[in-house]
């Protein structure tokens, strides 16, 4: 019997978990962050240097509530707002597209048939876990715990039967969620993230980084709510092609899965391939780029791909006096901790794609899978590499649907021909 490389990854994935923790969240107890951020929840000093004024301290009236959400806005207000250098604005922009991304295809997971009444089912808790104790600790233990659980991880290569029984979504899951996702993490994301584009005061600020805070739970009840609104005022929705005929459930269920995999992967090459050819670029591009268009010179000039994605030695994080410190200065450790918040986070989704696919797909190669996991790194980072491989995975639902799809396209040319004899 063949030994088993999840039982390498598992605890791969928990020492990820740990580490991910020990550079992020006790990182930043020693670097003058935290201190900092505390002083701004707590009403101590009106709102962080170059932040809008005051920061908004009440939200929901339950001061433990309240408690936590400060310290996670006064977080995001270090990386949004004041004179944030442009690296970690890129970076910013980067990570909350591979972000959500990757959120898109947890819970994409999280829905399928397999993982029913599974703890790995409940990507909202999951969620509302990761944004209160970082992601970099939470989903390698989720992996973890999926590999060791989820039959969806124990399907054998080419089994489309077994596929078919684990990996369906309800089609209404599938046609809603890039949607869901988008209303309840995109959206409230821009907002919060361009107050002076759209004019905000300081307190609608606040506000809408406090919106998007419980996204994961805004997600799983969007999506929820907009599924039964859509089945209870249209009915059910049956497996078609993509001429929209009948068909197999598995031919089905990947034209219907499509749209959630293109979706994810638009997030992630939308953003990782300008960002990576702006900080990539040579000297001499980049003064063409700035005499072409001056107004955005300085952030042609001052671009790096070292300052943008190489993160500083978890044990030397760079640092502030909390007395002292300029507008923008927090946004540069606030960018160190999700380096590793969303770098350690995210690579085990990387890894526990590839393990699934050469776990399901039908005679898996090895180059063949890193050639490709490559390809879409290059052009969409981490996220993409493992969403197409989550999409290549999921063609095995139509294995074994061969005299089944054949049957069902010969009754419908005999429908079309017996109506056309109808019309004559």
């Amino acid at each position: 019997m063949a030994f088993d490389i999840k039982y390498v990854l598992v605890p791969l994935f928990v020492g990820a978990s740990l580490f991910g923790f020990r550079a992020t969240i006790i990182g930043i107890l020693s670097n003058g962050l935290s201190e900092t951020l505390s002083a701004v929840s707590s009403g101590a000093v009106p709102a962080l240097r170059g932040a809008p004024s005051p920061f908004l301290t009440s939200y929901t009236g339950v001061s433990a509530v309240d408690y936590q959400l400060c310290a996670m806005i006064s977080f995001f207000s270090a990386i949004i707002d004041g004179n944030v250098p442009w690296d970690v604005t890129m970076f910013y922009v980067w990570g909350m597209a591979q972000f959500a991304a990757a959120w898109t295809l947890l819970v994409l997971e999280a829905k399928r048939v397999g993982n029913r009444g599974r703890l790995v089912s409940w990507i909202g808790t999951v969620g509302l876990i990761f944004q209160n104790v970082t992601w970099t600790f939470t989903i390698p233990l989720y992996l973890a715990l999926h590999l060791v659980t989820s039959p969806v991880a124990k399907l054998k290569n080419g089994d489309g039967d077994g596929a078919r029984r684990s990996l369906f979504v309800y089609l209404w899951d599938l046609a809603l969620l890039p949607m869901a996702v988008t209303l309840t993490f995109i959206v409230p994301a821009i907002f919060m993230s361009m107050p002076r584009l759209f004019d905000q005061t300081a307190a609608t600020h606040y506000k809408w980084i406090a919106i998007w805070q419980p996204f994961p739970a805004w997600t799983v009840l969007g999506l929820g709510l907009l599924h039964y609104a859509c089945y209870y005022t249209l009915g059910s929705l049956s497996p078609v092609d993509e001429e929209n005929e009948p068909t197999t459930n598995g031919h089905g269920y990947n034209v219907a899965v499509r749209g959630v995999y293109e979706f994810a992967l638009a997030l992630c090459g939308t953003t990782h391939l300008p960002i990576m050819l702006l900080t990539l670029m040579p000297e001499v591009g980049r003064e063409f780029l700035s005499h072409a268009f001056p107004y955005y010179a300085p952030v042609f000039r001052t671009l790096s791909f070292s300052k943008t994605f190489i993160p500083h030695p978890w044990y030397a994080a760079p640092s502030i006096d909390p007395a002292t410190y300029k507008s923008g200065d927090l946004a540069i450790l606030a960018q160190h901790f999700l380096h590793y918040d969303f770098y350690v986070g995210t690579f085990p989704i990387l890894l526990w794609a590839m393990y699934l696919y050469q776990r399901t797909v039908k005679n898996p190669s090895l180059g063949k899978m890193l050639r490709r996991a490559g390809f879409w790194f290059l052009i969409g980072g981490p996220a993409a590499a493992a969403i197409i491989l989550q999409w290549d995975r999921d063609a095995v639902t139509e294995e074994g649907e061969e005299k089944l799809k054949k049957r069902i396209e010969e009754e419908l040319e005999r429908r079309r021909t017996a109506e056309g004899r109808k019309t004559k």
